[in-house]
């Protein structure tokens, strides 16, 4: 039986990304910076990724992933 998956995403300040990026690789098991624009964190659990926009970074979480 799958578990749902659960997708969530924001769009933050610069320098508030940046704090939760530093805070997430902390207990991420895999980060990966995809090209200058996209990284990627992956715990095992979820997967969170921070694209660059214009003027904000997106924050996008998707929950109930198995790795």
């Amino acid at each position: 039986m799958k578990k749902p998956v659960n997708k969530e995403t924001y769009i933050l300040d610069d320098s508030i990304a940046f704090e939760l990026m530093d805070l997430l690789k902390a207990k991420a098991r895999h980060f990966i910076q995809l090209n200058e624009y996209v990284y990627r964190l992956f715990d095992g659990q979820c997967v969170v990724t921070f694209t660059t926009l214009a003027n904000d970074i997106q924050v996008e979480m998707i929950k109930g992933m198995k790795l």
